[in-house]
């Protein structure tokens, strides 16, 4: 197990090399100057110069990717030029803001998806398990960029219930920054107001991603909760005389974890690239929204780094379940 997650942990750092060689290429190969659009409009040609040499932009395209490379090495992302700040310093500035958005998002998904999976499997083909299909496709279909403006006119224009964007009440003072999550700080804090303004903030953004998702991970729970269904040991069970709901909560539901956990690894996947058009409607304060306003003025680094920490995550979370596997599933 030792010499396979080693491998693993390689075959992850040799995809993070891969990500930040490509989009280095990439963002050099848009056809912008992003010191001019630091400079202004109306900016001389000495300012343009001034500020693109200050930036390392007049040098080689070779001495700057080994520059970047060996500022990587070392855990630089580089310096933005919008923000005029480290863009490790903007990271952890924003960072916990789309993680504290992508855990709730992806615990709310994991349990609806699953419970939703449960009721269906319960009675194959009946009125609960058709009408759990048609409501969670019609989810999928729907481009989360019109979901999350819909939910907005619904829920903040015609119903007043939910804030619009924006991630704490502009007129209630924050908690203290402890964790950098808001749920957890207010917590900490020990102030329930500012904990529920944080969470009616957190409703729609997360409401947007899991309903746009939970389509795929039902669909998925419910057909391998459907296969555990015609294997011999269930027939035993239920001609020994046990029930179906020991039989489903006690045998069915723990076998069919596995492929439960590798379909719900690649959702993740998908809500960490789904999270910049989030962010971007709801005004979430997060790296999404960063590396967006960011590419607006073509500020190389915070996109890579956005790439970056979004494959990283997206290996680390494939390398957990790789360690969950065998405690769910001794058979692997």
């Amino acid at each position: 197990m030792a010499t396979f997650l080693a491998k693993r942990l390689v075959w992850g750092i040799l995809v993070l090399l891969l990500v930040a060689v490509i989009t280095f290429f990439l963002s050099r190969v848009v056809p912008a100057d992003p010191a001019a659009f630091l400079a202004g409009q109306n900016a001389s040609e000495e300012t343009v110069a001034r500020i693109r040499a200050e930036q390392g932009l007049d040098r080689p395209l070779s001495e700057q990717f080994v520059a970047y490379i060996g500022g990587l090495v070392q855990g630089d992302f580089g310096q933005s030029i919008r923000s005029r700040r480290p863009v490790a310093t903007d990271l952890a500035q924003f960072l916990p803001a789309t993680l504290e958005l992508l855990v709730v998002s992806f615990v709310i998904y994991l349990a609806l998806s699953f419970s939703l999976a449960v009721l269906a499997v319960r009675k194959p083909g009946g009125i609960v398990d058709s009408a759990i299909r048609v409501m969670t496709m019609l989810g999928t279909g729907i481009p989360v960029f019109w979901l999350g403006m819909t939910l907005q006119f619904v829920f903040f224009y015609k119903l007043h219930w939910l804030p619009l964007g924006a991630r704490f009440p502009i007129r209630e003072i924050a908690p203290p920054v402890v964790t950098g999550f808001l749920l957890v700080d207010t917590l900490l804090a020990g102030n329930g107001t500012a904990f529920l303004g944080a969470l009616r903030h957190l409703a729609l953004p997360a409401l947007t991603i899991v309903v746009n998702l939970l389509a795929v991970g039902t669909r998925l729970s419910r057909a391998a909760l459907m296969e555990e269904q015609k294997r011999l040991y269930v027939r035993t069970a239920r001609g020994t005389g046990l029930g179906p709901r020991p039989i489903l909560y006690k045998h069915m539901l723990r076998n069919a974890m596995s492929p439960i956990l590798t379909a719900t690894t690649m959702q993740f996947g998908y809500m960490i690239s789904w999270v910049i058009l989030v962010e971007v409607i709801f005004d979430w304060p997060g790296i999404g929204l960063y590396a967006y306003q960011s590419f607006q003025v073509f500020d190389y680094s915070p996109v890579i780094a956005l790439a970056i920490v979004s494959t990283a995550g997206f290996v680390l979370i494939n390398l957990v379940m790789d360690i969950l596997y065998p405690l769910i599933d001794p058979r692997v």
